[in-house]
This record gives C-alpha cells, structure tokens and sequence, in this order.
C-alpha cells in the first residue's frame, strides 16, 4: 500500500522561503508537494511541527538568510587564538577556496588538501590539534564546575548532619 512507504515525507519537495506579498512580507512560508502532482501544493505560514518534520530544509533555509554559511569554529577565530598555527596568506587561501570553519579543514580530504597547496596535510592536522584543545579545555573547565558544585552539596548535608534532630523521640522497643 502507498500509504505504508516508510519515510514517506524523503518523496516530497519541502521549500522553506521569505513571503513577499502582502499581508506576509518577511514571513517565512513553507510550501509542500509531490513532485509531479500540481494539484496537491500546500504553502503556508511555518509552524514548529514543520520545523520538526523537515529539519534539513529548515537548516538550509536558516544557513541561507543568516551571515553565516557554516556551522564551526570561524577561521578568523582560530587564527586569532592559534596566530602560528597559519599566515595570512594561508587564511586567504582558505577563505578562496570557501572554507569558512576549523572543522571543515579539520576534516578535510586529500584532495582538497592538494588545492591549499604546500602546508595543507599540515593545516589539515593543526586545525585537529587546535579542536581536541578547544574541547579539552571546554571539558576540563565543565568538570571544574561540577566538581565545585559537588563540594557545595557535600558542605551542605554535612551541615544538615551537624544540626539536632528535631521532633519527638523514637518509640522503644520495649513498650
């Protein structure tokens, strides 16, 4: 039975855009149909059920109105942290050949490698260097925290502990 195809929403052609007719100029609508069939189209404002049931459009049509394209460590922060890490030429290189982000280098192929030229395996493994010490760092001062939250709760029942009990006496087993 059709009806029975799993993931039946991967046959449909979801586009998320900005409405510029009036009374909705600047609204986001989504419009959804079958490819092929004319007669089922439907556009409407966005609700966050449609958020949920098609989260790579919504991603793509968030990526595409916003400043940014990619989701990372920007290159300029990087170089900024790590300034020995690359030169100024090597960020525009980067930058010409459209990477915008540390994980992308970070993760970026042999091929791709040979288009930065001399230094890209190595920008390659200092960008893999420079994110396992970002995380690192951004684990070890999480633990930090915790830990002193834990000494916190300890102080506290040790407090409660201190304090005399309050009420009346246990019963005895005598009576």
């Amino acid at each position: 039975m059709d009806s029975d195809t799993p993931n039946a929403d991967s046959h449909l052609h979801v586009e998320f855009y900005a409405n510029d007719r009036a009374p909705y100029v600047g609204v986001p609508f989504v419009r959804i149909m079958v490819p092929g069939d004319k007669t089922n189209i439907i556009d409407q404002p966005v609700r966050e059920s449609h958020k949920q049931r098609f989260p790579r459009q919504w991603l793509y049509f968030q990526m595409q109105n916003s400043g940014s394209q990619a989701i990372g460590t920007p290159l300029q922060e990087w170089a900024k942290d790590r300034p020995d890490d690359m030169s100024e030429n090597q960020l525009a290189e980067l930058s010409i050949l459209k990477f915008q982000t540390a994980e992308q280098v970070a993760t970026m192929t042999d091929a791709q490698a040979q288009k930065v030229g001399m230094g890209g395996i190595g920008l390659r493994e200092k960008a893999k260097a420079y994110l396992g010490a970002k995380n690192q760092k951004a684990s070890s001062s999480e633990l930090e925290a915790t830990k002193a939250e834990l000494a916190e709760v300890k102080a506290m029942i040790a407090e409660l502990m201190a304090k005399p009990k309050v009420g009346r006496p246990a019963k005895s087993a005598e009576a």
